[in-house]
């Protein structure tokens, strides 16, 4: 895929065997040396392979934790970079999931004023969804992605293998963007969608390269015409409205896309309730969600905490709450109205209804 971007146009790469292909990959892009940000995870897992690629390059290890994206952190990484010499013509290499990718993207963004970036999405949800788009994300104190800038990598190689080493919680991540763009797509998305979750084995069967390639299409159309966020790109935080402040409210307990299913669950029964979509559509949709819905007493959470959090949502724009609410595939609209009386009666009707 070639991306067209306002900031610097960009490239995606579908490389196999990644690992196995340093020559080939680093051949396309110019650079003086490679600074590496690596995921500690993917490091445990191919370390020898990654070992063979870094050999004796500045390396950072990476705990893919929500506290290692804070405003406060950063300042390691930064001075890191300059006190091992770092220049306009480096080229820093990032493997890792969203995690890894906001942090290296924030950093890429501002460090001299931008500067070459190289990125390896290794986790489902980062190859899939947020590899492109430009968007870097930065929490503040205990509020999630409230600082950031748009900056895409140079390039960014997409090796759908990586997908076969990761936990269960984390694919499920993965599949709760896969889902939600569909749902946002058209009846062709849809129906592969479909056709993709009908077997019992979703990290390869026949439709997984397509699901992950389409998905990105999807994202891509959404973004392209409206790159900074400002028109029908609000529209992809469906799920994600009520899905932060989950993750908010439990301190990251729940991963971000199994708290986008939740986060969609939750708009989709506000949506019926408000009259917007149909009980046979939220019935259909809720039969999707239910499967993937993450083993979490959600019960337990406060909706003070997590009104809270909506109230500190980046999107909001006036006094009262905001959230993405859903019609049918591909009709998703913005709403700023939500009192949060509405909220606590959705909520005590939602997690009665939960099953994990």
């Amino acid at each position: 895929m070639n991306i067209k971007s306002k900031i610097k146009n960009y490239k995606l790469e579908f490389i196999e065997n990644s690992l196995q292909k340093k020559d080939e990959i680093f051949s396309s892009i110019t650079f003086r040396k490679p600074y590496y940000f690596i995921d500690k995870n993917f490091y445990d897992i191919y370390k020898e392979r990654i070992d063979a690629i870094t050999y004796n390059n500045f390396v950072i290890i990476i705990a893919a934790e929500e506290n290692n994206k804070s405003y406060l952190k950063l300042a390691e990484y930064f001075r890191a970079l300059v006190e091992n010499k770092f220049t306009r013509g480096d080229l820093l290499v990032t493997f890792g999931g969203g995690i890894l990718q906001d942090i290296s993207g924030f950093i890429a963004s501002t460090l001299y004023r931008g500067i070459k970036w190289m990125y390896f999405p290794t986790t489902l949800l980062a190859q899939s969804d947020s590899c492109i788009g430009s968007k870097t994300s930065i929490n503040f104190d205990n509020s999630k992605n409230l600082i950031g800038t748009f900056y895409p990598p140079d390039i960014i190689i997409n090796d759908a293998t990586f997908s076969k080493t990761l936990s269960p919680e984390y694919f499920n991540s993965g599949l709760g963007e896969i889902i939600k763009f569909h749902l946002m797509s058209d009846e062709k998305g849809y129906s592969l969608l479909k056709k993709y979750l009908a077997y019992p084995d979703l990290r390869s069967n026949a439709f997984f390269k397509r699901i992950i390639k389409s998905t990105l299409k999807i994202k891509y159309s959404y973004f392209k015409g409206d790159e900074f966020d400002s028109g029908r790109r609000n529209l992809l935080n469906y799920g994600h409205c009520f899905g932060h402040a989950l993750e908010s409210a439990t301190n990251f307990k729940v991963c971000h896309g199994e708290a986008v299913i939740v986060g969609m669950g939750f708009a989709n029964l506000l949506s019926l309730r408000r009259g917007i979509m149909s009980k046979e559509k939220y019935e259909e949709f809720e039969s999707i969600l239910r499967r993937f819905y993450p083993r979490f007493d959600i019960g337990k959470v406060s909706v003070d905490d997590l009104i809270y959090h909506l109230g500190r949502d980046k999107k909001r724009t006036g006094n009262d709450l905001t959230m993405i609410l859903s019609q049918d595939i591909g009709k998703q609209y913005k709403y700023d109205d939500l009192k949060e009386d509405e909220i606590r009666n959705i909520y005590t009707e939602f997690t009665g209804n939960y099953h994990a």
